[in-house]
């Protein structure tokens, strides 16, 4: 395997990990993490691209993005929910009022996104998802 493509791999995998922990961890971005490491995935390893698009819980979060099909409801209510409750908990602990003025401006800005996102019929979602894997 050429330095470039070795390279690219790890890219893709610590992309990964980061958007995995951005699920739990406020101000850490999921989506932008899963979408670079789709990216490098495609550049370096088919296997390793064809396992995150097809990921149960990634894959179509990404194969919306690539497909321009929008987020169906239930994403985005996921989508929503967490982000809310993540938010939530570091505003109620964050010490200064700057910061927590901060959180809910970035609250806002994530809520606007959301809503005004195209909404995918579930449908298209099912389709979109691999074969049994739900």
């Amino acid at each position: 395997m050429s330095i470039r493509r070795s390279l690219c791999v790890a890219g893709g995998v610590l992309c990964v990990a980061l958007g995995t922990a951005g699920i739990v961890l406020p101000l850490l971005p999921t989506t932008p993490f899963l979408l670079l490491s789709a990216y490098l995935f495609s550049r370096s390893s088919e296997s390793w691209h064809r396992w995150l698009i097809h990921h149960r819980y990634f894959g179509p979060y990404i194969r919306a993005f690539r497909e321009k099909t929008g987020l169906t409801g239930t994403q985005k209510l996921r989508i929503g929910i967490s982000t809310t409750l993540m938010i939530g908990v570091s505003v109620y602990f964050a010490p200064i009022n700057a910061v927590r003025f901060c959180l809910v401006a970035i609250w806002l800005m994530v809520a606007v996104m959301l809503y005004r996102m195209k909404t995918a019929s579930p449908s298209a979602g099912a389709t979109a998802s691999p074969t049994g894997s739900g």
